[in-house]
């Protein structure tokens, strides 16, 4: 990859990968050279300082990557049932920070919780990596958006076969939760969408939000049992005829969020 030989880059990866596919720092070098640019921390930097959300809602916070991409100003609300090592101390606003699970947390949304105030304007889904988790957080987020609010969901396009099943068989591991994406440009053609090639396995960008339509909740069973058996090899060898790909760059992104009427 340093020499620019990619192709034979790639071939070795694979290759290693056919011979033990349980090797995490492969699967990132992999991905690396697939999506090569901005990954989706710098990408979430970026939404941070172009949109400067009031309030963020973050879905999975672990040890506070994401939340160090925070900027001062920015209420914060972060979700996980087992956050580690203090990761409200990286973040640059205000964070509340709320130890149980997404399904528990919306089940009843603490009185105490910035949500009660205002709807959020941003928020970032990378919680339970399996579908109709992501599903399920996508939906219970959506009755709280503000208008023009943009959502963010990572692990949107699968790096290989075995990272990308819903039960985790590898230590580097997006699970199902690309199914999110066919979903919901089939069923809720209302909304933009656009999944950003962004490494390690994709970013998608989601606005245009309705926290009054009842479509997903009214289909909720028959899209569980649709999606529930969806192979990922066609997807992971040509997303961008299913994901409707945008491009790893800035100005288009820029332009993009001023089509969907995003800023």
């Amino acid at each position: 990859m340093a020499r620019g030989r990619f192709d034979e880059a790639e071939a070795l990866i694979r290759h290693a990968l056919a011979l033990e596919p349980n090797l995490p720092a492969t699967h990132v070098a992999l991905a690396k050279l697939r999506w090569p640019g901005m990954d989706y921390l710098e990408w979430l930097g970026w939404f941070h300082a172009v949109l400067s959300p009031g309030l963020y809602v973050e879905i999975g916070v672990e040890r506070g990557n994401s939340l160090a991409q925070v900027r001062p100003g920015t209420e914060v609300v972060g979700i996980d049932p087992a956050p580690q090592a203090q990761p409200q101390a990286r973040c640059a606003g205000p964070v509340q920070l709320f130890p149980q699970t997404s399904a528990e947390f919306f089940a009843t949304v603490p009185p105490e919780c910035h949500l009660h105030n205002r709807g959020f304007d941003l928020a970032f889904i990378d919680g339970d990596h399996r579908f109709e988790e992501v599903l399920a957080d996508f939906m219970a987020l959506e009755q709280w958006a503000a208008p023009k609010a943009v959502v963010l969901m990572h692990d949107t396009i699968p790096l290989t076969s075995a990272t990308s099943t819903s039960q985790r068989q590898t230590g580097f591991y997006s699970g199902d939760a690309w199914k999110i994406v066919p979903c919901l440009r089939s069923l809720r053609p209302d909304l933009h969408i656009v999944t950003l090639p962004a490494a390690p396995t994709g970013l998608t960008v989601v606005t245009g939000l309705n926290p009054a339509s009842r479509t997903l909740h009214k289909r909720l069973p028959a899209i569980r049992a649709a999606y529930a058996a969806l192979p990922s090899a066609h997807i992971v060898k040509t997303p961008a005829a299913f994901l409707a790909l945008g491009n790893n760059d800035r100005e288009w992104m820029l332009n993009w969020l001023s089509q969907a009427h995003a800023l």
